[in-house]
């Protein structure tokens, strides 16, 4: 069997590995042991004992191939370099993801740790008083929206660059998302940034002052690919995303797959989007086999359920802008599918 190695145990890693495992010698590496349905990872922040319906061990999945659960340093044309080991691969999927400041989304964490962490932040957000949001965009309203609705006494302020939230999205998902949260007390700073956090306090660039008992950072997501830097550097961009073609493949290697948040795509970087490469991935591996024609992906604007707590959200395609408890609804229902698939 020719071995197949996957860094990254994410949503295009995790359906890459469980769709190859039969037909090729198939190892995914990742820094966690557990493939985890990152959306629904805000709401555990209020309510801890979420995460036992969001996270499964690669091992009770994956029963055909190998789980290496380690850090990589490095990549060649025809390795990978763990802290652990040295693996060789004929094909390689790079599909390592993106990082959040903690505890939106980390690395180096088994379930017992993660579970610990979330827990321990909730229990400093149950005492505390005033809550300060950096960041306006989806992880940032999503999380504020969670604390207020299931905290609606705290004082929660979001500092956001823009004049708008969630930016890209349609203007009336835009509004919805504003009135809902200042309708629960958020207060929402905009142009702004933050400049200096000392002491619980925080200072903007137009010199707000805000207090704050905690703060979470959600400027965004950094592409996970330091370990390309020694060998692959040339087809990393500014953004830190590696450079691939229509096939999803790396820039002059034809074995070589991307997926997901590490490449270049335009795209939202969604679990959706994720998938769909991950899918194309494993159809081209099949066709590079088979001495085939390969398949081109497509971006495209699909369809992105925005949570608001547990009974509010906000449903966009295209033109097409739902708002309520159906999103909610929906929400629910596509981490359910997609975990019922895993476990």
């Amino acid at each position: 069997m020719k071995k197949v190695v996957i860094i990254g145990g994410g949503f295009a890693g995790s359906y890459a590995a469980k769709k190859l495992q039969r037909d090729f010698d198939v190892t995914l590496i990742d820094t966690k042991d557990y493939f985890e349905f990152t959306p629904s990872i805000l709401r555990t922040i209020v309510e801890p004992k979420h995460i036992k319906k969001i996270q499964v061990l690669h091992r009770h999945y994956l029963p055909h191939a190998r789980i290496v659960t380690a850090e990589v340093n490095d990549v060649t044309t025809t390795d990978v370099l763990t802290t652990k080991q040295k693996i060789a691969y004929d094909y390689l999927i790079i599909s390592s993801g993106s990082s959040y400041t903690t505890p939106i989304k980390e690395k180096n964490t088994v379930i017992a740790n993660r579970a610990a962490t979330l827990r321990n932040y909730t229990h400093i957000l149950t005492k505390a008083k005033k809550v300060l949001i950096i960041g306006g965009g989806l992880v940032g309203v999503e999380l504020a929206a969670e604390i207020v609705d299931c905290y609606p006494g705290k004082e929660v302020t979001i500092i956001h660059a823009h004049e708008n939230l969630i930016t890209r999205h349609h203007p009336k998902a835009v509004r919805h998302a504003q009135r809902f949260l200042q309708q629960k007390g958020v207060t929402i700073i905009y142009n702004q940034r933050m400049v200096e956090n000392k002491d619980g306090y925080c200072f903007t660039n137009k010199g707000v002052c805000i207090e704050h008992d905690i703060i979470f950072i959600c400027t965004g997501i950094k592409a996970n690919s330091s370990f390309l830097h020694h060998n692959f550097s040339a087809i990393v961009n500014q953004k830190q995303q590696l450079k691939v073609n229509n096939y999803l493949q790396v820039l002059n290697y034809q074995t070589i797959f991307a997926a997901g948040d590490i490449t270049d795509r335009k795209e939202e970087k969604t679990a959706q989007n994720a998938e769909m490469q991950a899918a194309l991935i494993v159809r081209n591996i099949f066709h590079v086999e088979r001495k085939e024609k390969l398949e081109q992906y497509h971006s495209a604007e699909r369809p992105m359920v925005i949570s608001l707590g547990k009974r509010n959200g906000i449903f966009t395609y295209k033109n097409i802008v739902i708002t309520g408890i159906i999103p909610a609804f929906l929400k629910t229902m596509i981490e359910w599918k997609t975990m019922r698939r895993y476990k």
